[in-house]
């Protein structure tokens, strides 16, 4: 993932699922600046939050699942120093209509 602009703050939303996650960033003017499927594996979920660093000075985190399925995902993010919050699916339902 190649990072071609550095912004002040992004907020990265993570749809998390068993086998992959699905990551949405938008910067502070709500425009798209990274959309990706990423497996449910060390490696690759190591290289989005490096890349998600790499791309602003600040990264807010949320994910819409907080059981099994974004375990790692979350005790990666966590190790990482990175913020995260959990945003319940009624919200993210809601939202998606917006």
């Amino acid at each position: 993932m190649t990072v071609t602009e550095r912004h002040e703050q992004v907020w990265i939303g993570i749809d998390a699922g068993k086998a992959h996650h699905w990551a949405v960033g938008v910067n502070a003017t709500g425009e798209k600046v990274l959309s990706k499927k990423v497996i449910n594996g060390e490696d690759e979920i190591l290289d989005l939050i490096v890349a998600a660093c790499e791309m602003a000075d600040q990264v807010q985190w949320a994910v819409d699942i907080c059981g099994r399925a974004s375990t790692l995902l979350l005790a990666l993010l966590i190790a990482n120093g990175q913020s995260v919050v959990y945003v319940p699916g009624r919200t993210v339902n809601r939202m998606s209509g917006a």
